[in-house]
């Protein structure tokens, strides 16, 4: 609204637009449309194959940001009393659904017990909630699919060969309320390889 205002005192009208709707109809209408030259889209990397392919036979532009995996390095030498505070709201603030969330932690093994026992202790700290609510860190969810998508998870990490150190577990409340999860896992594993648009760190 602010844009348009300032583009109607300039002889412009009508650029800027907020459609509301699925991707499966209000997406697909866009990537479709070979009268929109340029499609910017923030997602998985399979959303990512999809809009390009589909963008591209009609010789469309793209910009994607997809799917990360982000890694906090933690050395021998490193500040514990820094690194967690950013660890922990890396991985938690936004409940992980942020395309910038801390995923998996990279730490060595001199400082490893230490850095999980902190971390647990910091993760006992978390406010769940409501968002809009002083003091809360962590909110829900945003939907039955992405709940779905982090209890699966949880399940293949430990088919995997996994641990669940801390969290994991769906909250009774009304919405999509989960504890963060700390995950011990080999980085190789399958599912940490994928991003998972949910609190868990690996």
């Amino acid at each position: 609204n602010l844009c348009n205002k300032v583009l109607e005192r300039n002889g412009y009208v009508g650029i800027f637009n907020l459609i509301i709707g699925s991707g499966s109809i209000i997406g697909e209408k866009l990537i479709n449309d070979s009268r929109i030259p340029l499609i910017s889209a923030t997602g998985s990397t399979r959303m990512g194959k999809r809009i390009g392919s589909i963008v591209g036979k009609r010789l469309g532009k793209v910009i994607l940001e997809l799917g990360g995996n982000n890694a906090i390095i933690v050395d021998e030498t490193a500040n514990l009393e820094l690194a967690i505070p950013a660890i922990v709201f890396g991985a938690v603030g936004t409940a992980g659904q942020r395309c910038t969330s801390t995923r998996r932690i990279i730490v060595h093994e001199s400082i490893y017990d230490e850095l999980v026992e902190k971390l647990i202790n910091a993760y006992e700290q978390v406010k769940i909630g409501d968002p809009l609510s002083q003091g809360t860190l962590m909110g829900p969810l945003i939907d039955k699919h992405a709940l779905h998508d982090f209890t699966d998870a949880l399940k293949k990490v430990k088919e995997e060969g996994g641990k669940v150190l801390y969290g994991g577990n769906v909250l009774d409340n009304p919405g999509c309320f989960v504890e963060p999860a700390i995950v011990e896992a080999d980085n190789h594993c399958k599912i940490v390889q994928e991003e998972t648009f949910a609190p868990i760190l690996y």
